[in-house]
């Protein structure tokens, strides 16, 4: 059995999403963005068993902690090149070693959520519309947003679209200024 968690550093930042082994060794493993993969984190574990814990640790189902995974940020070869290298160097485990559910990207455009999502936009502000399982992906969805190709997201007004993280899209829509 596995009980997944967010944890959030002093700050509340998202940090990790982690797997925690309630049977045989009791390990805990971390999601690794860059590489995709989890791996076993002494560092967190002995955080997660200390009587002072410098994180947060708040218990999420397998579901919610398959939604998370793309929310996390990677971490910077540059300024945590040695966390990085421990990590990797660690025990590795799958997802559906952990009990992870598989989650399938349904194609954006056929989900009503993202129309919904649009429909409301005021053009003041960026909102995530897609997350896909690529950057070419997410780069060729926002493409196809900015100039028009999405017919049913057409018939609710124009709307600008950006890449951010690599494969999540947000957009706004255009507002037309009127003329004087």
């Amino acid at each position: 059995m596995t009980q997944f968690y967010v944890v959030r550093d002093s700050d509340e930042n998202l940090v990790w999403i982690a797997a925690h082994e309630t049977a045989g060794e009791h390990r805990i493993f971390v999601y690794l963005p860059n590489t995709g993969t989890w791996q076993h984190s002494t560092a967190v574990e002995d955080d997660f068993y200390a009587s002072d814990r410098t994180a947060t640790y708040m218990p999420i189902s397998a579901d919610q902690a398959a939604r998370q995974l793309p929310n996390l940020q990677k971490v910077s070869a540059k300024t945590a090149g040695w966390l990085l290298e421990d990590l990797t160097s660690s025990a590795t485990a799958t997802g559906a070693e952990l009990g992870l559910p598989i989650v399938t990207a349904a194609r954006p455009t056929t989900e009503a959520q993202v129309i919904e999502i649009l429909v409301i936009n005021d053009g003041r502000t960026w909102t995530v519309v897609y997350n896909g399982p690529s950057n070419g992906a997410a780069r060729t969805f926002a493409s196809e947003l900015r100039n028009g190709k999405k017919n049913r997201i057409n018939r609710i007004g124009r709307f600008d679209a950006r890449v951010v993280r690599e494969t999540v899209v947000e957009a706004r829509r255009i507002v037309e200024k009127a003329s004087a």
